[in-house]
């Protein structure tokens, strides 16, 4: 955008010698010193020209020449001539602005000019625009002008002023006037770099509103009290009211006064205020609180171990529970339900939380004792159909008994003596009781061996080292071990074994029923692997005597 023009004011004085009448030539001289203006306006007196003696409109033309154009000057008198202009030819261009001679009908000497300067600069462009969202208060408003400009000053016709060097500026009109309409007269001046000012107007509509606002109280509060006070702070004016108390009920009055909720919960209470043009709302929470908890659980009970108890949690208001069973276990179910293993009074802990606090409740759960049942019998052997055996009850607080002999027969007795009517092996299982009805049992598998009085055995030709060491050479009836050396016998009372080596050396001898040989001599030796000879005297529960002898492999 070019800024600048240059008016030039060229002034040509034409002397030229005394005519025939000895007549002075006329003279021309312009009076205005150079200068700057700021664009141009009609009737503009941009120079003064003083004009000496008198021109001869027969010889001479007195010319103003804008850029080719010329308005001709004509019969000026003596005495100093204004020179008017208007603006009529733009500010974009340079101008020349010229007072010369015209010759017309013959040749003149000696020109002489006479030259005004001066620099015409263009107006700014006056226009800006406005950008809002919403003309409702507080309407943020961007007003923007042209750019390019080293100052602007925007007048908002709310009582501001503000001075920029950016072409925008962002600007809040607020008002709260019972009113529908507020028009601001807004206006803006623009200052050149060349120093040229000029100002434009412009009208914004702006929609007052409330400075709205309520009060609720209180804010906090706990069942079963559920009133809100509810005071309208917004400022006077005819707005219109809808409050929404968050429960599906409304109001349309400017003050409801009071609210009643049916029910504990978080309301969000909701104040609408609207006019002719703007609405908006103001929201306020407010929090009703369940009653604090009440711990309660049940069963408190009693019971033998492995006692399961299914706790039922009767507790109101709350949202959240820890159970202590006072055993190293806990739990934060609702409604647990627990093995109690030791015998002792478990003080069971239950603390229920909520939103309006926490409480506890501690019941006994007693786990009783229980009795340890131990019997011995008086023999778990023997050959006699009728033999009676008495089994002598060492049980630990007990003071109620059950014996299962294992033959089908029973006995409630504390001690019981009891005959075996058959032979076999039979398994006695002892229950016991205590006061608390709290049980033991005792089971002994294959306790009881009876013999119908027939014996016999039988040498196996081999047997194998166990591979760590001595063992006594011990054995069990009905065993399939095979690192000991000794007969599969029945119904022996007495048995006496000797074992020799090929060359007739002893190395073992047992004179008892359930001791073989174990490979070693003396107890320590290992024999070495081979062939040994045996000797056995057997005699039976019938009283039968018998003597066997033959050979055995011993193994490595």
């Amino acid at each position: 955008m070019k800024e600048r023009a240059i008016l030039l004011f060229i002034l040509i004085i034409i002397l030229l010698p005394l005519d025939g009448h000895g007549q002075d030539l006329p003279s021309a001289e312009i009076l205005t010193a150079d200068a700057a203006w700021c664009d141009l306006s009609d009737n503009l007196t941009v120079a003064e020209i003083l004009i000496t003696g008198e021109i001869d409109t027969s010889r001479f033309d007195l010319v103003v020449a804008i850029q080719g154009t010329r308005d001709t000057l004509v019969n000026l008198p003596s005495g100093i001539f204004q020179l008017y202009l208007n603006n009529q030819l733009g500010l974009n261009e340079y101008i020349v602005y010229k007072v010369i001679e015209y010759q017309e009908y013959f040749t003149l000497e000696n020109d002489v000019n006479d030259t005004l300067i001066m620099e015409v600069y263009p107006w700014p462009e006056m226009t800006f625009t406005t950008e809002f969202e919403s003309q409702c208060s507080p309407a943020e408003i961007v007003f923007r002008a042209k750019e390019g400009y080293p100052s602007y000053t925007w007048n908002f016709g709310d009582g501001t002023r503000t001075s920029t060097t950016t072409n925008w500026i962002r600007h809040t009109y607020t008002s709260q006037e019972d009113v529908d309409e507020i028009n601001f007269q807004t206006g803006l001046q623009i200052r050149t770099s060349f120093g040229c000012v000029d100002s434009v107007k412009d009208e914004i509509t702006i929609y007052p509103t409330p400075d709205a606002g309520f009060q609720a109280s209180p804010e906090l509060l706990f069942y079963p009290n559920t009133t809100v006070y509810l005071t309208n702070t917004t400022s006077p004016g005819s707005w219109e009211f809808l409050w929404d108390f968050g429960d599906a009920s409304r109001n349309y009055t400017r003050d409801p006064g009071e609210h009643i909720y049916s029910t504990w919960g978080v309301y969000d209470i909701e104040m609408e205020w609207s006019t002719s043009m703007c609405s908006g709302s103001v929201i306020k929470e407010i929090e009703i609180r369940p009653p604090a908890p009440e711990a309660h659980f049940s069963p408190d009970t009693s019971g033998c171990p492995p006692l399961l108890v299914n706790f039922t949690n009767s507790t109101s208001y709350a949202d959240t529970y820890a159970w202590d069973f006072d055993d190293g276990t806990y739990s934060t179910e609702v409604n647990p339900s627990h093995i109690f293993h030791e015998s002792k009074s478990h003080y069971v802990k239950l603390v229920a939380s909520g939103l309006s606090g926490s409480d506890s409740l501690e019941q006994v759960i007693t786990v009783f004792d229980i009795p340890v049942a131990m019997f011995e019998p008086s023999t778990t052997e023997t050959n006699n159909l009728e033999a009676e055996i008495s089994f002598d009850n060492n049980s630990v607080g007990g003071v109620r008994y059950l014996w299962d002999f294992g033959d089908g027969s029973s006995s409630e007795e504390e001690s019981p003596t009891h005959t075996f009517n058959s032979s076999g092996t039979f398994t006695i299982t002892l229950y016991a009781w205590n006061s608390d009805e709290c049980a033991d049992t005792l089971i002994m598998e294959d306790l009881i061996r009876i013999h119908d009085g027939e014996g016999s055995s039988t040498f196996p030709n081999a047997f194998m080292w166990n591979g760590s060491g001595p063992t006594g050479g011990h054995w069990t009836p009905g065993s399939v071990d095979n690192t000991v050396f000794h007969p599969d016998i029945e119904n022996a009372s007495e048995l006496r074994l000797i074992i020799f080596t090929r060359l007739g050396h002893r190395v073992f001898e047992s004179n008892e029923v359930y001791v073989g040989w174990d490979g070693y001599i003396n107890e320590s030796e290992l024999a070495v692997q081979g062939v040994y000879v045996y000797k056995a005297w057997i005699t039976y529960s019938s009283g039968e005597q018998e003597v066997l002898t033959g050979d055995v492999t011993f193994l490595h």
